[in-house]
């Protein structure tokens, strides 16, 4: 009868669905709840209070001493760590932390190992809060000892160290435990989890002034969580690393105003300032000096408006102080720069900050103090009323209970519809998917087949006619003849060579066996060693290549794959083109990327053919200017080590005057 009862009134806090009801109905059933129910109920208020400092905590320690007297030892945990939940919120970090360790103290007695690493995780934040990184860490590290198994609260934990280290200018540490908590929180597609991680990853890369890394990880942040609050943080961030490059300002303004307009939605209106600033900057580096006047002005009122201090204050007075000297007005450059100067004293801010702060503390403590009797005397006030209004009220309580069963088993009912489509659509989804990947492994074997029936077949027939001749007709032949054919042998073999290598690497490719191993390389070794390898092909053709490029040029990339992505490409140009054609190999540095293009004067791709000729599943193949086989695998391979790299490659084509094949890969970032 007791659950049914609470069950009945919960249902009817969240139809009223007012914070207040909620409150007065944990209230009503204070009445006559008995004392071991009492402490929950006291628990429940806290939370719900959480935004009001004295009564959460006022009830957190009513719930504490319930606890005690009734020997609720679980419950008394419970209500130490709430206690120190409510001065975490108000930043009473010292506090906090000494109501978290006498939680963390009750839950090793009862071996509560999941509260347990809350409670470390609790006291390492206190520990962040209060610039001490190296007692922040070790409580983390304690708490994962006890979370091995549990791959989500580890990921926590590894990002909230990385934030500590991030903090404490370890920046290789910082960066090594974000990357740890990405995996984790990728094995069990935690996208929130890896949204933080990226997020971190870009403010140390940022710090550090690798822009185009940090601009990388914001992205996918980005990518990985829509959820307003966080996107407004992530165009904010990102806006900060456009800012810096002067092609970028219009994505930096366009990042402001999103992330503005987001932060507006959720009601944070003194953003308004920030973002105000940041148009400023903006306009300010563009030379719009007018605009930027305007934009620091409006900034420094909004500033003013929402009282948020000096911080703001003193970059646009400095700003300003430049603006209007760059456009001449040296009067009013002047008394910006005093204002300037006056916000900048560091000294007499700190004082007044701390005069401040102490004055708030005192006043702080003298209203929590009042608070606390003046609750518990509406409390005794309370109860009193509740007892002359429960008969009163009994009637009404039943007639709600029977209604709110009703609307909770049509609900259910509803539930389970709902669920059951879903797992319908989930299946078609599932079946959908299945046959898409049975069609690429029916492409990928026919593929397969094709080779090994034809395009090996054929050159290990011409090596076995040459072979047999020669072998048995041997001085019937000119040495002219014997070299022609031991040429013929030689390029056919050659064939097979590229061949099985190709099949190879894409079988690894296939089954994931292939070892994919980014570093900093030089492309221009890269280079050279592709070169050296089909220079031949293109001399006996009289095909000249060039190759332009930096030779310090940089890349973040797989050697191997690379060198086998440009070996392809460029034995395809060599195949294609007459003799006496151009083969021409690029490469530039552009938005953060590698472009490389391999073009050349061939006899071109139709048009119809260029949209298939990456497909495992096409059947796009065909014979070289001087009659030189090809089985269409090499441009799959180069597709799959690309896109290894979050690449792109694609091709442009004039029939009967050549190709560009080109692909883009990751640059180092600039230090």
């Amino acid at each position: 009868m007791k659950k049914i009862l609470l069950l009945a009134v919960i249902l009817l806090v969240v139809i009223r669905a007012t914070p207040q009801t909620q409150v007065d109905s944990l209230l009503r059933l204070c009445v006559n709840a008995p004392e071991e129910q009492k402490t929950e109920l006291y628990l429940e208020l806290s939370l719900k209070l959480k935004d009001d400092s004295a009564k959460s905590n006022a009830y957190a320690q009513m719930a504490y001493q319930l606890a005690v007297r009734n020997n609720q030892i679980p419950l008394q945990a419970k209500s130490l760590y709430n206690l120190g939940e409510t001065l975490f919120n108000f930043s009473e970090y010292q506090k906090a932390k000494a109501e978290y360790k006498k939680a963390l103290s009750v839950y090793s007695k009862i071996k509560d190992t999941v509260n347990m690493v809350d409670c470390y995780k609790a006291i390492g934040l206190c520990y962040y809060n209060m610039d001490q990184g190296d007692k922040a860490i070790t409580h983390f590290i304690e708490g994962m000892k006890l979370c091995e198994n549990d791959t989500r609260n580890t990921a926590k934990l590894l990002s909230n160290i990385a934030m500590t280290h991030n903090r404490m200018r370890n920046m290789t540490d910082a960066i090594s435990n974000y990357r740890k908590a990405l995996s984790l929180n990728a094995s069990i597609k935690n996208s929130t989890g890896m949204a933080i991680n990226y997020n971190g990853l870009g403010e140390i890369y940022k710090t550090i002034n690798r822009p185009d890394s940090a601009l990388i990880n914001y992205l996918k942040a980005k990518n990985l969580n829509k959820k307003i609050e966080f996107q407004a943080i992530v165009l904010s961030n990102m806006a900060g690393i456009y800012i810096n490059y002067a092609d970028s300002m219009n994505k930096a303004i366009d990042c402001l105003r999103q992330s503005w307009t987001m932060f507006n939605q959720l009601g944070l209106n003194q953003y308004e300032a920030e973002f105000k600033q940041g148009i400023g900057i903006i306009l300010f580096k563009q030379g719009k000096y007018q605009s930027a006047i305007q934009a620091f002005e409006q900034s420094i009122e909004l500033n003013d408006k929402f009282n948020r201090g000096y911080k703001i204050k003193t970059t646009c007075h400095n700003l300003l102080s430049k603006a209007h000297e760059r456009i001449g007005d040296f009067e009013t450059a002047l008394k910006h720069m005093k204002l300037y100067v006056q916000y900048s004293d560091s000294l007499a801010q700190k004082e007044r900050y701390e005069q401040i702060a102490t004055l708030e503390k005192q006043y702080e403590t003298e209203k929590n103090e009042n608070e606390i009797a003046r609750l518990q005397a509406e409390q005794q006030l309370t109860l009193i009323q509740l007892r002359k209004n429960k008969q009163l009220k009994q009637l009404g309580m039943a007639t709600a209970l029977l209604l709110l069963l009703l609307v909770f088993f049509v609900y259910m009912k509803y539930l389970d519809k709902i669920k059951s489509n879903r797992l319908l659509e989930e299946k078609n989804q599932l079946i959908e998917q299945s046959e898409q990947e049975l069609r690429l492994l029916n492409a990928s074997k026919n593929k397969f087949f094709s080779i090994i029936a034809h395009d090996l077949k054929n050159p290990l027939h011409s090596i076995l006619g040459y072979s047999s001749l020669l072998k048995e007709r041997y001085d019937l032949f000119t040495e002219n003849e014997r070299r022609k054919f031991a040429g013929d042998i030689h390029h056919s073999t050659n064939n097979i060579f590229r061949l099985l290598q190709n099949l190879l690497e894409w079988s690894k490719a296939q089954t994931g066996r292939l070892n994919f191993s980014p570093a900093v390389v030089e492309y221009q070794h890269i280079l050279n060693n592709s070169l050296n390898i089909l220079q031949s092909l293109a001399d006996q053709k009289r095909i000249e290549i060039k190759a332009e490029n930096d030779p310090e040029l940089e890349i973040f990339a797989d050697p191997i794959m690379i060198e086998t992505v440009l070996r392809n490409l460029i034995n395809n140009a060599i195949k294609f083109t007459p003799e006496g054609g151009q083969i021409e190999v690029s490469a530039k540095r552009e938005n953060g990327q590698v472009l490389v293009s391999v073009s050349d004067t061939g006899i071109g791709i139709p048009e119809e053919d260029t949209k298939n000729l990456f497909r495992i599943d096409s059947k796009v193949k065909r014979k070289g200017t001087n009659n030189e086989d090809g089985s269409g695998l090499g441009l799959i391979l180069c597709q799959e080590f690309v896109d290894k790299h979050d690449g792109k490659i694609w091709v442009e084509s004039t029939l009967g005057k050549g190709s560009a094949f080109t692909f883009s890969i990751p640059a180092k970032a600039i230090a």
